[in-house]
C-alpha cells in the first residue's frame, strides 16, 4: 500500500480543460491506476482547506509556486491524488470523534476518517493540545512548535492535518495485508466494513465550525448522508482491531 499526504503542486484543483493541468491529472492517474492494477492500496489525505470536494466552486490556492489567482472551478477540476478512481480518501477527526475543523470532505470523496488532530475544537484533558504525536526529522525540528525529545534523542512533534490521518489508514491496510488479506479490493472493503460509523453532527455541533468556512470559496461547512456513510466521515473511523478480527 502507499500513503499519499500531498496534492499535486502547483495546483490544488487540476482542471481537465487546461492542457498543463490535464497533463498532471493524466500522469498521476496513469501511475495510480497502474499501481492499483498490481494490487496496491492507494491511501490519500483529503486536504486541509475545509472544502467540500464534491461541490467545488472556487480555487484561491493555485498556483502555489508563483502568485495564486482566484479562479472558478467545478467538478471537471479535481484534487490529485485523492480524487483518482479507487483511491481511499481519508478525512481527519479529533479527540472528540468530530471532524477536524480544517479537514476537507465530500460525498464520494471521503471513504473513512482517522485521527488527524484538532487544536481548536477538540482540546481535552486527554489531548491537551488537540494534536497527534508524530515522528519528526531532527533537521527540521525548528519548524515544530510543540516538540518532544525522548531519552534516546529521537525527535517528535505534535502536529495536525489530514496528513496525520491518512498514515493511520495506510497502517491498518498494512495490518490487513500482514494478516493475509492480499486482494486490494478485499483490503479496501475491510477498511470500510470494520470502520466505526459516525453520524453527521447535530446542529449545535455544526455551528461550532462557522468560524472556519471552506478556505477556497468561503462556503459554510455542512455534512450530508447517514450514519453508515456521510460526507464528513465516509464509512466511519478506521478500527485496527476490528479490521484484524473481522
Amino acid at each position: 500500500m502507499t500513503n499519499n499526504s500531498y496534492f499535486a503542486d502547483p495546483y490544488l484543483f487540476n482542471c481537465k480543460n487546461d492542457p498543463t493541468q490535464r497533463a498532471i491529472w493524466d500522469a498521476e492517474q496513469r501511475a495510480i491506476l497502474f499501481a492499483e492494477s498490481k494490487g496496491t492500496v492507494v491511501v490519500a489525505a483529503e486536504g486541509n482547506e475545509a472544502d467540500d470536494l464534491a461541490h467545488p466552486t472556487q480555487d484561491i490556492t493555485s498556483p502555489d509556486d508563483t502568485t495564486p489567482i482566484v479562479r472558478t472551478v467545478h467538478n471537471d477540476c479535481a484534487v490529485v491524488p485523492v480524487e483518482v478512481q479507487g483511491v481511499v480518501g481519508v478525512t481527519a477527526d479529533g479527540n472528540l470523534l468530530q471532524k477536524s475543523f480544517y479537514s476537507s470532505y465530500g460525498i464520494g470523496k471521503a471513504d473513512v476518517t482517522a485521527p488527524g488532530g484538532d487544536s481548536i475544537l477538540q482540546v481535552t484533558a486527554a489531548a491537551p493540545n488537540g494534536r497527534v504525536l508524530s515522528t519528526w526529522p531532527a533537521s527540521l525540528f525548528n519548524f515544530c512548535v510543540r516538540q518532544v525529545i525522548d531519552a534516546s534523542g529521537a525527535t517528535y512533534c505534535y502536529a495536525q492535518g489530514t496528513s496525520m490521518a491518512s498514515p493511520h489508514v495506510a497502517g491498518v491496510a498494512a495490518l490487513l495485508e500482514s494478516a493475509g488479506v492480499t486482494s486490494r479490493g478485499a483490503v479496501v472493503a475491510a477498511l470500510e466494513k470494520t470502520a466505526d460509523p459516525i453520524a453527521c453532527p447535530t446542529p449545535d455541533v455544526l455551528a461550532e465550525y462557522a468560524f472556519f468556512p471552506a478556505f477556497d470559496n468561503g462556503a459554510p461547512q455542512h455534512c450530508t448522508g447517514g450514519t453508515g456513510y456521510n460526507s464528513w466521515y465516509g464509512h466511519g473511523q478506521v478500527n485496527a482491531l476490528s479490521a484484524i478480527d473481522g
